[in-house]
């Protein structure tokens, strides 16, 4: 990255620009991707289905399967969380086309479009951007790819050490119930899915913390229990493990602490039970949440659950 200079953020900048950031490393170190594999099939209801095995991406997969409080099931083949799809290839993307999607979401923000590529879509699909990123989590980003590039450790160990990593996760996702550009991305998102059409599929960079709440929110919404929204956020871990692996080989080749960076690249519980946590503390429950925090309609949540739910 060389030797320009550049500003950090201060310690006032927004809890959510400083989640972004979080959001943002894994896009700035390089990352393996796992090879192909056998192809999906969206109507197959076993539960090892639920991965969609791509070349160009690593964590994309169904959400189906899932059981809800009353015993009903989150149908299969109606809505897909993911990573970057920038780098699919053509079979990738003709697997994608065998889904049948709708509408794609891409929560990235213009800089993360820009290293990795705008999304390779099947044809008539329609790709909506959603970014929630802003300023300060860009210049946050920047910070830790100068860091990474020049392998500074005092520069890591101020921003991470002593447990500064995790906290700064487990505070950002906490932002990302309550700051507003999270909540029109994310609100918008819930509303295509309940309005607009399904298959969709919503992804990010690494497909595992803008889209971990937004699939922690949706499945709150179709009344799939706590544990169940937990392991689903967890699974990112298993799906990531080779990628991270590799970043984790880069980052010690240039002499810098894996452990200091391993908060933000991989999953813990406490992350996304703290979210939940914070959209009942503010709001007392997800329907005011939805009504209140993301400017939805009453009808929203019966609509998901009509058009998601089996009978």
């Amino acid at each position: 990255m060389g030797s320009e200079n550049f500003a950090m953020p201060e310690r006032g900048s927004s809890s959510f620009g400083r989640r972004a950031f979080a959001a943002g490393v894994v896009g700035a170190v390089a990352a393996a991707v796992l090879p192909g594999a056998p192809a999906y099939a969206h109507d197959d209801p076993r539960p090892h289905s639920r991965l969609i095995p791509l070349t160009g991406a690593v964590n994309t997969r169904d959400l189906g399967g899932y059981r809800t409080w009353h015993g009903r099931t989150v149908r299969w083949g109606r809505v897909f969380r993911g990573d970057a799809l920038g780098k699919l290839t053509a079979e990738d993307v003709a697997r994608l086309g065998r889904l049948g999607l709708h509408t794609v979401v891409d929560f990235r923000g213009p800089k993360e479009i820009a290293k990795d590529g705008v999304d390779r879509l099947p044809p008539r699909t329609l790709l909506v951007n959603n970014p929630v990123l802003d300023a300060a989590g860009d210049a946050m980003t920047d910070a830790i790819t100068r860091a990474l590039a020049t392998g500074d450790p005092a520069v890591l160990d101020e921003l991470l050490g002593d447990g500064r990593g995790a906290a700064l996760m487990t505070e950002g996702h906490r932002s990302s119930v309550t700051s507003p550009a999270a909540r029109a991305g994310f609100g918008d998102t819930l509303r295509r899915i309940a309005e607009h059409g399904t298959p969709l599929l919503y992804h990010c960079t690494a497909g595992k913390d803008r889209t971990g709440w937004m699939s922690a929110l949706l499945l709150t919404a179709l009344e799939v229990p706590d544990r169940t929204i937990v392991e689903d956020y967890m699974l990112s871990n298993e799906n990531r493990r080779a990628s991270n692996e590799s970043t984790y080989a880069f980052l010690r080749s240039r002499g810098i602490d894996v452990e200091l960076v391993r908060p933000l690249m991989e999953q813990r519980p406490a992350y996304i039970e703290a979210a939940l946590a914070t959209m009942r503390a503010e709001y007392g429950s997800v329907d005011r949440y939805v009504r209140r925090g993301l400017g939805l309609s009453a009808g929203t949540i019966p609509r998901l659950r009509a058009r998601l739910l089996t009978r």
